[in-house]
């Protein structure tokens, strides 16, 4: 009678086998841990934080590289006159004025638009050009520092319009 060739009967066979199974391990640990760090993924670790004396703010994480957070100085409306606001972090495109006398704008961030002349009723249409829900589009109508209406979406692509007589 022929006798079979069972391969793991070979110890060169059961040797690269279980180096095989070690090396997988060792990689799916590495990837999935990640960098070595103690802090578990996805965790910013310790963060320091130091403002400045411009507009910006840095921050910096234990283990991370150093980024640079810059914020807006917030703007103040004209005592005197008719404005419209706009605040959005995002881009936005819309149109603002009188009837008859609509100035359409694109822009981002937070901007005031003075209407001259303003008399009768003004308003202002403005939508997101992006579809985040986590942050909203403000739009706000003032007379002479005072805000008269205001209207906010935080909706993908929302719209806010305002309208009021001055």
């Amino acid at each position: 009678m022929r006798r079979r060739n069972d391969p793991f009967e070979k110890p060169w066979v059961i040797i690269a086998a279980v180096v095989g199974i070690i090396a997988v391990i060792v990689i799916a640990l590495v990837f999935f841990m990640g960098d070595g760090s103690s802090a578990p993924a996805g965790s910013p670790g310790q963060t320091a934080t130091t403002p400045t004396a411009s507009s910006t703010q840095q921050t910096v994480a234990v283990g991370e590289v150093p980024s640079v957070i810059r914020t807006q100085v917030p703007v103040s409306v004209p005592a005197e006159g008719v404005y419209v606001r706009v605040s959005y972090i995002g881009g936005f495109a819309g149109s603002y004025g009188m009837e008859g006398n609509m100035t359409t704008m694109r822009n981002s961030g937070d901007r005031i638009f003075v209407i001259e002349d303003a008399t009768g009723t003004v308003s202002a249409t403005f939508h997101k050009e992006d579809a985040s829900t986590r942050h909203e589009i403000t739009v706000e109508i003032y007379k002479n520092g005072k805000s008269l209406q205001t209207a906010r979406n935080s909706t993908a692509y929302g719209e806010a319009s305002v309208t009021s007589p001055v």
